[in-house]
């Protein structure tokens, strides 16, 4: 929760002089971060659950599409015969589970992406994840993959898939450890039993060539709108609350929407009625439309219906689906 209501420094993802002056007074808190994060992986108690458990997370702090693409894997299996539930902490909400969420609960009794899961399957929230595999267990005869969503860096649960998803434009930004920059854990740590990485966001530069020296197959993932809100000649006041709230631009940008005018707010940015109604008031003003992401529109109750939000889901190509699908069979089946 300490980074909740935090903007992402841009001293993070840049490499120039001033940026790297502004690491150095950081630097020891890395190094005390670091080492925080070898002490619970030393000292955590693992847990080896009687199903197989896929993981999906990422190196940095903030979004990189684990949510979509933990949605991707969870249609994959399902097509493949398989009966996947979704695992995640839940992170914003509430309840420390493990509780089954339902559509009685708010984003803020489990957070907003559960929110989202749950509307594609039986979704888990558990801050414990060994407590929640064990909870999932008990229903063993409906479910035979757990997919744990942002979870590279619990100790819990033992993972027998691990995906690493990485952002296009951002990658790992300084290479420094939080708070001097946007890592969870130093990038050998990192990328340390990684099966595959995934390539998320908007870029049109091939990027798997930066990635060579993991020795580590990397996967080029594109955002696919599914359903495209009837205002695309409308010009539009586009806000979100997320770590990285350029790629919901570059979405909008890249697929034809006209941004008039752009309003950020802190990753997992919790809304008041005050904040929904200066926005409307600012759209109508400007003679504007309103749009952010789907993850932001479930947490606005109030004078929602005069907000639209864009759908995304994750795709890969063709080749790279059959490859992903021929991989996640091959590694279930042991």
């Amino acid at each position: 929760m300490l980074l909740k209501m935090f903007r992402t420094p841009k001293f993070w993802y840049k490499k120039n002089i001033i940026s790297k002056l502004q690491t150095i007074p950081l630097y020891p808190f890395s190094i005390l971060w670091t080492l925080v994060d070898e002490f619970k992986r030393y000292f955590s108690k693992t847990y080896k659950s009687k199903l197989k458990v896929v993981c999906i997370g990422n190196l940095t702090v903030g979004g990189t599409g684990k949510t979509p693409f933990s949605i991707y894997t969870f249609k994959i299996l399902k097509r493949l015969g398989y009966n996947p539930v979704f695992l995640t902490r839940g992170y914003g909400g509430l309840k420390k589970g493990p509780v089954e969420v339902n559509i009685s609960h708010h984003f803020q009794d489990v957070g907003d992406e559960s929110i989202l899961l749950s509307k594609v399957g039986t979704t888990i929230v558990s801050r414990n994840r060994s407590l929640g595999a064990k909870f999932i267990e008990k229903h063993e005869d409906k479910f035979n993959i757990i997919i744990m969503d942002d979870g590279l860096q619990n100790y819990q649960l033992k993972q027998d898939i691990k995906f690493l998803l990485v952002d296009k434009k951002l990658k790992l930004g300084n290479g420094y450890c939080l708070p001097a920059g946007p890592l969870r854990q130093p990038i050998n740590r990192g990328v340390k039993d990684i099966d595959k990485i995934i390539l998320t966001g908007e870029n049109t530069k091939n990027e798997k060539d930066l990635f060579k020296s993991f020795d580590i197959p990397v996967i080029n993932s594109n955002i696919k709108i599914t359903s495209l809100p009837k205002i695309k000649k409308e010009k539009l006041l586009a806000f979100c609350g997320l770590a990285n709230p350029n790629k919901f631009f570059d979405t909008l940008k890249k697929n034809g929407y006209k941004i008039s005018f752009k309003r950020k707010f802190p990753d997992h940015y919790v809304y008041k009625k005050d904040d929904i109604n200066n926005l409307i008031l600012d759209a109508n003003n400007r003679k504007l439309k309103l749009i952010t992401t789907e993850k932001d529109y479930v947490k606005i109750s109030e004078n929602n219906k005069l907000i639209h939000f864009l759908p995304i889901e994750l795709e890969l190509s063709v080749k790279d689906k059959l490859n992903f699908e021929r991989f996640l069979q091959e590694k279930l089946s042991v």
